[in-house]
């Protein structure tokens, strides 16, 4: 019996969590991308990492323990976090504003 492996690593975006699931699972029965898809040896696949429960689970928890923050996603909270750049970006330009005049100040009374 030949022994290799086939790796796969991918990048996807977005929610395909289940949609690769049954793909990877060879949950469907026929396939019609590929009919020589022999799905009673789909017990012989091999899982390098085997997730416990459904993929959707499994990819949120290892984002969590990664400490990964998720993107801002309702117009709310866009506004939201739009307002405090803004926020952030009036204090900043006063502040400098600010500090441009003490040093003009001083520069005349040294001047």
């Amino acid at each position: 019996m030949a022994q290799h492996a086939i790796l796969r690593f991918e990048k996807h975006k977005g929610n395909p969590a289940r949609p690769l699931e049954a793909h990877h699972e060879r949950q469907k029965e026929q396939y019609a991308s590929n009919p020589d898809i022999d799905t009673s040896r789909s017990k012989y696949n091999f899982h390098i990492v085997k997730p416990e429960g459904r993929y959707y689970h499994f990819i949120q928890n290892r984002i969590e323990q990664a400490g990964c923050r998720p993107r801002v996603t309702t117009a709310a909270e866009r506004r939201s976090a739009d307002s405090s750049i803004r926020d952030k970006k009036e204090t900043t330009n006063t502040t400098s504003a600010q500090s441009i005049e003490r040093q003009r100040g001083r520069l005349s009374e040294n001047g």
